[in-house]
């Protein structure tokens, strides 16, 4: 990411970008089990009916799926400004 103007850089092997943090790995692997989980409720509710009684388990896991995934979002998008920070200026 070039810290000026926030826009994503190709990572080179070696570089500054290569080990962000293990706090940001956790959180994006989090994000995206938590995105792979809302997909597939999502896909199973769209073929639910209103009046199926399996709607009411689905859409609570879904709550939760999306609670989980709030939950790790804003702490990444933190931890990303901080490995930016840490990012010499160009």
């Amino acid at each position: 990411m070039n810290k000026t103007t926030r826009q994503p850089m190709a990572a080179v092997k070696d570089s500054f970008l290569t080990p962000s943090s293990p706090l940001l790995d956790n959180h994006f692997n989090e994000i995206k089990e938590a995105s792979e989980e809302i997909l597939g409720l999502v896909a199973i509710l769209k073929t639910l009916s209103p009046t199926d009684p399996k709607r009411d388990e689905c859409e609570g896991r879904l709550y939760g799926a999306l609670t989980h995934l709030d939950h790790h979002v804003k702490p990444a998008i933190k931890e990303w400004d901080h490995v930016v920070d840490r990012m010499p200026e160009e």
